[in-house]
């Protein structure tokens, strides 16, 4: 196992995550708070097209979905899935198909205001990663506005983009990008510091610096080097979903693992810089023999690792810490969960470690609804929980029964 290290410390053309939410916003209309564990799913919409995430602006009481062959579905505040996208990058534009798509999407914290909002793709004409802003009208059912591309990451392969967004409660973007594909770290990315890849990065679209269409936060670990200054942690091999506790600022990042383990990472608020390991150590163990793992202090260690092998679970799927008001008995539990079993678990985590865990699965899902398909939580404008299931084209609230 490795051991704990004190990290760096830092102050408080083609047609996106999470938003950030308030911890005083206003309860969902469609519940009455009640008390409770025992968990159901909630059908809100079906005959979608790979749904990969579900999220809103804080308080709004919309409902947007991402499909990930290019477009953004709108649910109404009237509970009505319309017919129109929110957004459809088209075909020209998106290069979609096994981990490719439109991938993350997050709104501004100001988007009642400023119509901001960002999204994650992969590009037709090469599959680059692409990061790229919005602007609309706050209350339009339909963007028609031009994106302006802000990073674009060439991939040298299809797989590992990671594609998440969300904005902390510090207002930074936070970016989720892979290795780069590949098997074992085939391209060398997890321990490069000189890539973008393999990474969380934290930028500002606010304050842009010269020259850049975003700015670096100026407690960046890596604003003057050595590595690249978006860096916010690093040592990550396919961080396809990380979410941030609005409440505590703690980030808590799923990091899909190579052929063993899984692994869910927390950075606690205030640190920052931690090199969580991959392709030294694979979730908390040693990777393919790797020398490195000889010394294990340079390194983080997961909160939680689970050995996938013979399980019929795959790939985990990070989630949320409940914050909503429909489910009181669970607020500050974080959700969980893996792809290819569908299972979901939850943790509390409190004192650095991942505490009160428990399986939930046989409560959530006893229909096996989600087993084989779940492909994100999400959150809505009150902080509600949700879970997509990408071969059936369906997404749930998770409520309490």
């Amino acid at each position: 196992m490795r051991a704990f290290v004190v990290p760096l410390l830092v102050a408080a053309a083609c047609g996106g995550g999470s938003s950030a939410k308030h911890p005083d916003a206003a309860p969902a209309p469609y519940c009455t708070p009640k008390s409770g564990t025992k968990l159901k799913l909630t059908e809100i919409a079906s005959g979608l097209s790979s749904p990969v995430l579900v999220t809103a602006p804080a308080g709004d009481p919309r409902i947007f979905i991402l499909e990930q062959p290019g477009r953004i579905r709108l649910i109404g505040a009237d509970g009505i899935l319309r017919d129109t996208p929110y957004l459809d990058l088209g075909d020209a534009c998106i290069q979609t198909g096994g981990e490719q798509g439109l991938l993350g999407l997050a709104f501004h914290p100001k988007f009642a205001e400023n119509g901001k909002f960002y999204i994650d793709y992969t590009r037709a004409s090469d599959g680059a990663e692409v990061i790229a802003e919005y602007t609309t009208t706050p209350a339009a059912e339909t963007v028609t506005s031009a994106p302006r591309e802000l990073i674009v990451q060439e991939d040298p392969a299809s797989n590992h983009n990671g594609g998440m967004l969300a904005f902390g409660p510090d207002g930074y973007l936070y970016i989720s990008i892979g290795d780069g594909g590949g098997g074992g770290d085939s391209f060398h990315n997890g321990q490069n510091q000189q890539t973008l890849m393999a990474k969380i990065l934290r930028i500002d679209v606010d304050h842009p610096d010269s020259g850049k269409p975003y700015g670096i936060p100026a407690d960046n670990p890596w604003k003057a080097g050595p590595g690249v200054p978006e860096m916010f942690v690093w040592g990550l091999r396919n961080p396809w979903r990380f979410s941030i506790d609005q409440q505590t600022g703690d980030v808590f990042i799923g990091d899909v693992g190579q052929g063993t383990t899984e692994e869910v990472d927390v950075i606690p608020h205030g640190t920052s810089g931690q090199n969580l390991g991959w392709s030294v150590f694979e979730g908390d163990g040693c990777f393919d023999n790797n020398p490195g793992c000889a010394d294990a202090t340079p390194f983080t260690p997961p909160v939680v690792a689970y050995n996938r092998v013979n399980t019929g679970q795959c790939s985990v799927v990070g989630g949320y810490v409940y914050r909503g008001a429909c489910m009181p008995d669970l607020v500050g539990t974080y959700f969980y969960g893996d792809y290819c079993s569908g299972e979901i678990d939850t943790f509390i985590y409190a004192g650095g470690a991942a505490t009160s865990k428990m399986s939930r699965t046989s409560d959530v899902d006893p229909d096996g609804l989600l087993k084989g398909r779940l492909s994100s939580f999400g959150t809505d404008g009150y902080d509600e929980l949700y879970a997509t299931a990408v071969s059936s084209g369906r997404v749930f609230r998770i409520e309490v029964e």
